[in-house]
């Protein structure tokens, strides 16, 4: 029973792991993925890549994980305090203001930054935050609202008071869809993270950026590639976690 259940867990996790191995295999052994699409696409080599693409994508893995970490951490926060039913005016305000500014393109918001910031890391960052706001204050407000109001009574009947079904049955019974929302913020953040290099943030936009100015498609791909299977890795990772909670929940609950 235990290694059926093992070779269940190792299945779904295969995945995420094939993924990781593909992005690993592209950042340290590109030379031969370009072998072989020389048969397919011709390459003109206008510029060439300065920085290992290594660097490049550290560079890239931290500026959209430390934005969208910070962002979910204040978007969870706020989710906790304005999904009481006091401050349900103010809670359609940020839901609101997250949401217009999700609308405006990543260029333009660091375009906008950057006559106060100037170039860099800053004015990408700054606009990472925002875009990650939005997923994760989303998902927690309509999970910890979610919950039925039979279970919200019956908690009350057993004595505990507001702070003790926050933290022991909405939170719990939240977090698959605040995990969610973790993973759609990264998601976003992971891709919009590649314009940074426009305006001199660093990471894997920089060969695409290079290649779309010299029509490179292989200096393109340089950094398309890793970013594809960076942001598989991430999404195919969250969601087997979004699964195995809210599976583990269904039980507790069916008890």
């Amino acid at each position: 029973m235990k290694n059926n259940k093992r070779s269940g867990l190792d299945r779904r996790w295969a995945e995420p792991l094939i993924f990781l191995a593909l992005f690993v295999f592209v950042l340290f052994f590109f030379p031969a993925v370009e072998n072989l699409l020389k048969p397919l696409i011709s390459r003109k080599t206008l510029y060439t890549q300065r920085d290992p693409l290594w660097l490049l994508a550290l560079e890239h893995v931290v500026l959209a994980s430390a934005t969208s970490l910070f962002s979910a951490l204040i978007a969870f926060a706020s989710a906790v305090l304005l999904s009481k039913d006091r401050f349900a005016s103010l809670r359609a305000l940020f839901m609101s203001a997250s949401s217009i500014i999700e609308t405006f393109p990543t260029v333009a918001v660091m375009a906008l930054l950057i006559p106060l910031t100037g170039y860099g890391f800053v004015p990408v960052a700054i606009a990472l935050f925002f875009y990650g706001l939005l997923p994760v204050f989303r998902n927690t407000v309509e999970g910890l609202l979610s919950i039925s109001p039979e279970l919200v009574d019956s908690a009350l009947g057993l004595g505990m008071d507001e702070r003790q079904i926050l933290k022991k049955l909405r939170l719990p019974l939240a977090m698959p869809l605040v995990l969610q929302g973790l993973r759609i913020s990264l998601l976003i953040n992971i891709s919009a993270a590649t314009i940074g290099a426009a305006v001199g943030a660093g990471g894997l936009g920089i060969p695409i950026v290079s290649g779309l100015r010299s029509f490179d498609p292989i200096l393109i791909l340089q950094g398309s590639l890793p970013v594809a299977c960076l942001a598989l890795f991430v999404d195919s990772s969250l969601r087997r976690l979004e699964w195995r909670l809210g599976r583990r929940l269904g039980s507790v609950q069916n008890l």
